[in-house]
Order: structure tokens, then sequence, then C-alpha cells
């Protein structure tokens, strides 16, 4: 789901320019998932976030807990802070395609591979969320169990899909995902202050 989107965004944000459109939907058309069943979007969006969540604790385990830490801080603007996490990427990937497509090298390629570099970050940035949601939940029974909260994530991206028609499915995705982010993305974005607050003390 995120890496078709991701095209369908670039695809469209480039204005029109061959460059990007001539080689991407050929090769990633989003119509293939979005006139897919609920039921097989939901199994799709299952895998892809059990495997982005399975990479993140396996290479960073620490950070769930923490995530799961920031988000009990604030939890009333977390959605609004994993929005603009998810633009944040968005419009730093988008640029750089499009800085890609003017300067015109590698003949598309560097293009494409920033398309798909586009997709995999919104597809780990929602992984990490879900996983964080998922391990939430089990935190709320007592008893946070990261690996039990991935399972719970991934079903939870599931729901969505097989009961919600599109659009209101990828609104419901996206919206426990930035859920899940936000207080990691809160943290990130008021790093610089921060950073100062720790020199003062």
């Amino acid at each position: 789901m995120a890496v078709g989107t991701a095209v369908r965004v670039v695809v469209t944000a480039s204005g029109g320019n061959g460059a990007v459109g001539t080689f991407v939907p050929g090769q990633m058309d989003p119509s293939i998932l979005t006139d897919a069943s609920g039921l097989l979007q939901g199994v799709v969006s299952f895998l892809l976030v059990l495997a982005a969540g399975w990479l993140i604790l396996v290479r960073s385990p620490g950070r769930v807990d923490e995530a799961v830490d920031t988000l009990y801080d604030e939890p009333v603007r977390a959605v609004l802070y994993g929005a603009m996490a998810y633009a944040v990427v968005l419009l730093l990937g988008l640029y750089g395609v499009n800085q890609i497509v003017r300067i015109g090298v590698g003949g598309g390629r560097l293009a494409q591979i920033g398309v798909v570099g586009i997709g995999v970050a919104v597809l780990v940035l929602t992984g990490f969320g879900f996983l964080v949601l998922g391990t939430l939940l089990t935190d709320i029974q007592r008893e946070r169990r990261p690996q039990y909260g991935l399972l719970v994530g991934a079903t939870l991206s599931a729901v969505g899909w097989i009961l919600l028609p599109l659009p209101w499915s990828a609104v419901v995705w996206f919206g426990l995902a930035a859920f899940g982010i936000g207080g990691s993305a809160r943290v990130w974005l008021h790093t610089d202050r921060t950073v100062e607050t720790e020199r003062q003390r």
C-alpha cells in the first residue's frame, strides 16, 4: 500500500513530466492493490506491517519501549506529530526525486530508486507506528510485550482494509500509524529544544 501510494503521489507531483511517469506505473501500478478486495488488502497490510515491524524489533528493540514511553507523555497530539513525520518524509523524498528528474541523471533510474525509497520509508514508519500501538495495548494489560504487540498491530492494520471502503480504510490506516509514531516524532521534531534544555542543566 505504501509503495503504491508514494508512486501515485510522485507521478502526480512531477507535473506531467514523463521522466518519472514513463517507467514507474508500468512496474508498480497502484491499481493492483486499490482495485483488490478488502480481504486481500488486509492480508497485504498485515504482512507488510509484520515484516517492517519485525525488522525494527530485530535491529532496534529499545526504540519500541522509548516510543511507548514518549507516547504516554503526550497522547493527545500524537496523531498530529505522526502526520508531521509523514509529511517530512514525503516532502524530502519528493524534493529529492524532483531534483533528480530536473538534472536528468541516470536516465530515470535514480528517480525510480527514489520513488521506491519513499515507499519503503513510509512503510517502515507505518510498521513502526502499528508496532508501537500494538505494544501500547499490551502494556495496558500490564505486561508490555513488543513481540505480541507486533501481532496486535499488524492485525489492527488489516482490520480497516477489510471492514472499510477506500478512502476511509487508508485514512484509518495512516491515522492509527500516525498515533503510534507520534511520541517519537514529537521528540525528534523538538530535538534542538531538548539539547538546549540539557545544556542549561
